[in-house]
């Protein structure tokens, strides 16, 4: 028995975008509407977006998707480095000595 199962997942995130200026005179209501509804709010400057505000859990989770996501970029790293020394037969005081090279510089 074969199944073909396809998910497809719709994210709509209302944005509010404002100028410096305007968000500055509605700050605490614009926190006060992050914190609640977790919409975030585009602050541009210029005719150009130039922040975001968000709300804390928000940033949170995007700070945890940044590490796991750095962690899995060096371990990939890791196992290609891992995987080209071992392709090349090189010996261990060849690698030690290449990362003290690189460590002191």
């Amino acid at each position: 028995m074969h199944f073909n199962l396809k998910i497809e997942l719709e994210v709509n995130i209302m944005e509010e975008i404002l100028g410096v200026e305007e968000a500055r005179r509605k700050l605490g209501r614009l926190v006060t509407q992050v914190a609640q509804k977790r919409e975030p709010v585009i602050i541009i400057h210029k005719a150009k977006e130039k922040a975001v505000l968000l709300s804390y859990e928000e940033y949170k989770q995007l700070q945890k998707l940044s590490a796991a996501n750095a962690a899995q970029t060096v371990s990939k790293a890791m196992k290609n480095i891992q995987e080209a020394v071992k392709k090349a037969n090189l010996e261990q005081d060849v690698i030690e000595s290449a990362i003290l090279e690189v460590r002191t510089t």
